[in-house]
C-alpha cells in the first residue's frame, strides 16, 4: 500500500459486513502465501463484481478478486513509527489502471456466467480448459482471479 501505508506503520481495523463496504475503503484481508502459510495483507477496495470484491495496492500493477469471507475488516486508523495518528485520504477517482482492472473483472464474471448458462449444471472438460487459459491470460494482464467452482 505504499505510499499510503509504509512498512512498520500500525493500523487499527474493525470488522464490517461486506454489504457496507464502498470503493476506496482500505481492507485487511486474509490470504495464503506460496507455501500455504496464512498471512494478512492490506489493500484498497476498487469495486464489487458479482459476489466478489476487486482489491489492489495503491502502487500495484495487479489486482485480485477476493471472496467476502476473506475480508477481515476495514482500516479505521493508522499510526506511524512514533505512534502519531495519520489521516487516511480516500481517492476521489481511481486512475485508468484500476478502472481497467475492474473492467477485466466484469469481463471475467460475464464469461463465467455465460459458461454456466450454456452448460447448466453439467461439466465440460473443454470449457474448463478454456477457463484455465482465460484466467492465465487475465493473470498476465494483471488480474488474479480465483477458481470458481459450481455450488
Amino acid at each position: 500500500m505504499w505510499p499510503t501505508l509504509r512498512s512498520g506503520y500500525r493500523i487499527r481495523y474493525r470488522a464490517v459486513p461486506p454489504d457496507s463496504l464502498s470503493p476506496g475503503d482500505i481492507l485487511v484481508l486474509r490470504s495464503t502465501g506460496r507455501r500455504g502459510e496464512s498471512h494478512w495483507r492490506v489493500h484498497r477496495l476498487i469495486g464489487r463484481v458479482g459476489p466478489y470484491f476487486v482489491e489492489a495496492g495503491d502502487n500495484a500493477f495487479s489486482a485480485a478478486l477476493v471472496m467476502p469471507e476473506d475480508i477481515l475488516g476495514v482500516v479505521e486508523s493508522v499510526y506511524d513509527w512514533k505512534g502519531k495518528p495519520l489521516k487516511l485520504k480516500r481517492p476521489k477517482q481511481f486512475d485508468a489502471r484500476f478502472r481497467y482492472f475492474l473492467w477485466c473483472a466484469h469481463g471475467f464474471m460475464f464469461a463465467h456466467e455465460c459458461k454456466n448458462r450454456l452448460l447448466g449444471g453439467r461439466r465440460s472438460l473443454l470449457l474448463w480448459k478454456a477457463s484455465q487459459v482465460y484466467r492465465a491470460g487475465l493473470g498476465t494482464l494483471g488480474l488474479r482471479v480465483p477458481a470458481i467452482r459450481p455450488d
